[in-house]
């Protein structure tokens, strides 16, 4: 009974946000008829921002992977990242898992490996948004002289911290199992990449080009609401909200990448609700693209993988 509620519980919450954020909209349809100034023109390019934010995320899959002496192609990495999102779509952890079982099957890459590396490179990821916004608040402060409050400069310098879990001790008797394990992990896979330093600075780079589209994204979504925003705002919603793709609370981190924006955007002076908004319209269209190229990519890696074992099972006879 309770694994059954344990399960039913990311999509009961989706359901309650995706309910109260349709009743909100009814409510106030005639104000954001007024707001509203899209044409199709902006709508592609969304489109288009986020097919290439896929396409980014496939970069990192490759040099990741190549990293782990994967021989992966670049295509199998677009395909994974896209696939990765549309496991995303359901709770919890599901890409890495799909992305896992592939890479198992395929290429016989250890679950144990393949998770430690990917625990160190999603704390690489918090690091770099960490560093990014960081920067960024700097910048306001000492060069354009903006006032905000200091817990935004809390909320970064936390996500900077991060390159300090790499050195955390492992062997405290007083934490509890699990906590011990991922420490343990953690730096294993933290080993494995320091192995290629050239590798973690591409895996940065990279990171940093995804901020960079994820902020275009914001950016249009916020004028199709007729809201003047820079880009350097947009990079620091970016920042913030891309790390809840580590962590799926709900499908898709539903209404948590809303709230995370929300909030900053008030902190920064804009409307909370019409920033909520703001990102509705870019999950829309993020998730139509999602949705499609995560389908073709199952099949096109499905239909690789089953030839993969064919050729497999052919040779062992």
């Amino acid at each position: 009974m309770k694994v059954t509620i344990k399960k039913s519980a990311p999509y009961l919450l989706s359901t309650v946000i995706l309910i109260a954020f349709t009743i909100y909209l009814y409510r106030n349809a005639e104000q954001y008829q007024e707001l509203l100034h899209f044409s199709f023109a902006m709508l592609s390019v969304q489109a288009i921002l986020m097919s290439i934010f896929i396409l980014c995320h496939g970069l990192n899959n490759y040099l990741f992977l190549r990293g782990l002496n994967i021989p992966i192609s670049y295509n199998e990495g677009v395909g994974l990242a896209a696939i990765n999102m549309l496991a995303n779509q359901l709770p919890f952890t599901g890409g890495v898992i799909a992305k896992s079982i592939y890479l198992k099957q395929r290429y016989q890459l250890s679950y144990s490996h393949f998770l430690s590396a990917t625990l160190a490179l999603y704390n690489i990821f918090v690091l770099t948004n960490g560093v990014v916004g960081l920067s960024i608040l700097l910048y306001w402060r000492l060069v354009d002289e903006v006032a905000f409050t200091p817990w935004l400069f809390v909320v970064f310098i936390g996500m900077t911290a991060a390159i300090f879990m790499f050195w955390l001790p492992t062997d405290y008797q007083f934490l509890p199992d699990k906590v011990r394990r991922q420490l343990v992990r953690l730096a294993e896979g933290w080993r494995i990449l320091t192995q290629n330093r050239k590798l973690v600075g591409q895996l940065m780079s990279v990171q940093v080009l995804l901020l960079l589209i994820f902020a275009w994204r914001f950016w249009i979504a916020f004028h199709m609401l007729s809201q003047e925003i820079n880009l350097s705002q947009c990079l620091l919603f970016a920042a913030a909200t891309i790390v809840i793709s580590l962590v799926n609370i709900t499908p898709g981190g539903l209404g948590i990448r809303e709230v995370i924006v929300g909030g900053l955007a008030s902190l920064l002076g804009f409307d909370t609700a019409v920033s909520i908004v703001a990102v509705g319209i870019d999950r829309l269209i993020s998730t139509l693209v999602i949705i499609i190229m995560g389908s073709i990519y199952t099949v096109v890696l499905s239909s690789r993988l089953t030839a993969s074992k064919s050729i497999t099972n052919e040779e062992q006879k």
